[in-house]
């Protein structure tokens, strides 16, 4: 059984990137970038209007009341063709091209007008409510680097610069293995022995919420030539194969096994970590194996660990390791101090202050525990109580 730091360093000194492809920019959320983005325009492209009102020459404008020949309008999407001349002004709509002759614009809520004349009270200064060309960004300025996370924000400003598709770092594919003789479907009635099959769902969802993508095998009966052909195929389909179940050393736990079956390089099969000491990482080719536990709570915990990581890694993503702070206890929690506990929690925030209140049982397969929380707590080993007002650190999961 080796440390849990150790357990993690191992995982990712043999996680690397993974290669990287074109996307449609309606696909690339959430990705990340492969290549560097510079700016193809000016933003803004022209000079306009930042607000709806009148444009107008700001040295016409005195600090009494100035009185203005309003000429026209302009809309968001008109480019005018005529500037304006001494003593004129235009109306214009927000986005809308600035005429030349105009230095500025001056809201229509603070003028008046009749008929076709406008009277501007006080002094109006040059550059006022105007978006000038390329104040945002110039041709050719470095925009996005590698490595960036792509965010609606970013969909956004790829699309005000042209790019419809970019370079993305690919999406690991996960396989998903889910063996045990008791599992039976989400639909089917539970009998004598028999559990549903909820890791197999849970697996998927931690998954897809990382953006990758999961095909699940379903479930597979826990005998070794069946799990062998299975996990043979997942190597050849997946970036990342994961079972859950199998790991222990019970009569039936065939994981190791299959690896050694197979020629994978078995890099560690257990770790001080609770829930989730029984894991299992291996490489094969340059894939990963993750054998996870079978206990529902077990499984999550060592999913969002370990894997969790390896895929951000593979993805391209800076935020690989999920980010700890200090969280206030509110209650007392105990350990047997043999490992490191995470002990499952909600945290609230109060007064820029996290706090940790209890949320029932830690039992390997309390998933109902885990439905109640938001984040862990960190008893490190050889610590076997806590107390309320001790500070720990915690994190938030799923993130």
């Amino acid at each position: 059984m080796i440390e849990l730091q150790k357990a993690l360093d191992t995982v990712l000194d043999n996680t690397s990137l993974l290669g990287f492809e074109g996307v449609s920019l309606t696909r690339a959320l959430n990705r990340v970038l492969a290549e560097n983005i510079t700016s193809r325009d000016n933003l803004p492209p022209f000079d306009k209007s930042a607000m709806d009102g009148y444009a107008l020459n700001s040295a016409e404008t005195k600090e009494g009341v100035s009185k203005f020949k309003i000429t026209g309008s302009i809309k968001a999407g008109d480019f005018p063709k005529n500037g304006i001349k001494a003593g004129e002004t235009v109306k214009i709509m927000t986005g809308a091209a600035l005429p030349e002759g105009a230095d500025a614009v001056i809201q229509i809520e603070k003028v008046k007008t009749c008929e076709d004349e406008l009277e501007v009270c006080g002094k109006v200064n040059r550059g006022k409510n105007i978006l000038r060309e390329g104040e945002e960004i110039r041709k050719g300025d470095s925009v996005f680097g590698k490595g960036t996370f792509l965010r609606p924000s970013e969909i956004g400003m790829l699309a005000s610069l042209g790019y419809s598709s970019i370079e993305c770092y690919r999406k690991p594919k996960i396989i998903v293995i889910t063996t045990g003789d008791e599992l039976v479907g989400v639909d089917d009635e539970i009998t004598g022995g028999k559990v549903r099959n909820c890791n197999e769902y849970a697996l998927a969802a931690l998954g897809n919420n990382l953006n990758a993508d999961v095909k699940s095998y379903g479930v597979v009966e826990d005998n070794r030539e069946k799990i062998l052909n299975s996990v043979k195929n997942a190597f050849q389909e997946g970036d990342i194969v994961i079972t859950s179940g199998g790991v222990s050393v019970g009569d039936y736990d065939f994981i190791e096994y299959v690896l050694h079956d197979i020629g994978a390089d078995i890099k560690f099969t257990s770790v001080k970590i609770k829930p989730g000491k029984p894991i299992t990482f291996a490489t094969f080719k340059n894939k990963l194996f993750f054998g996870l536990p079978g206990n529902p709570l077990s499984v999550i915990n060592t999913f969002e660990v370990f894997v969790t990581p390896a895929v951000k890694k593979m993805t391209g993503r800076k935020d690989i390791l999920s980010e700890e702070f200090p969280v206030i206890l509110e209650d007392d929690f105990r350990s047997k101090g043999d490992r490191d506990n995470y002990v499952y929690v909600n945290i609230e925030e109060r007064d820029g202050k996290y706090y940790a209140h209890s949320v029932g049982s830690q039992s390997s397969n309390a998933l109902f525990t885990l439905t109640r929380s938001n984040g862990v707590i960190i008893i490190k080993e050889g610590i076997k109580s806590v107390k309320a007002g001790d500070i720990l650190n915690g994190k938030f999961i799923f993130k």
